[in-house]
């Protein structure tokens, strides 16, 4: 008798004021596992303040500040607007997928000249930048 009433407690719900909570018994319940070795990364280049400190900089030297203003609006909200115009459910399978397998593909190449070569990913985003910034009307220094 005293089984029967105990698989009855085990199967039931405790009621509470608020909320019906589930009763597990403590030989279903296991313990968390417990991880001994911890892994700290440490980035090894500038952090992020020192790459904000340098954009404020560069800004305060420009001298057509409402020109840069409106491309970086630009860039940013046409950035948003691809990324909605990818994902629209008609467009997904079109533009989607080949977004993704250019990007998938164009991450070894990264990899290997960033890592293995030892490039500066740094320098080399810099250069793509000074490339845009050379064609875009109003950005020329004079």
């Amino acid at each position: 008798m005293a089984m029967m009433l105990q698989r009855r407690a085990c199967a039931s719900f405790a009621r509470t004021a608020s909320a019906r909570v589930p009763v597990v018994p403590a030989r279903l319940v296991r313990p968390a596992p417990q991880h001994s070795a911890r892994v700290v990364v440490r980035a090894e280049s500038k952090d992020f303040d020192a790459y904000l400190a340098e954009w404020a900089d560069k800004f305060e030297k420009t001298e057509n500040k409402p020109v840069v203003i409106g491309w970086v609006a630009a860039a940013v909200s046409a950035f948003f607007i691809a990324e909605w115009l990818i994902h629209l459910p008609a467009l997904d399978v079109v533009l989607g997928f080949p977004v993704q397998l250019v990007g998938l593909l164009t991450l070894p190449y990264l990899a290997v000249r960033w890592y293995v070569d030892g490039n500066d990913a740094s320098k080399d985003i810099e250069a793509a930048a000074g490339s845009i910034i050379k064609k875009l009307p109003g950005l020329e220094k004079k």
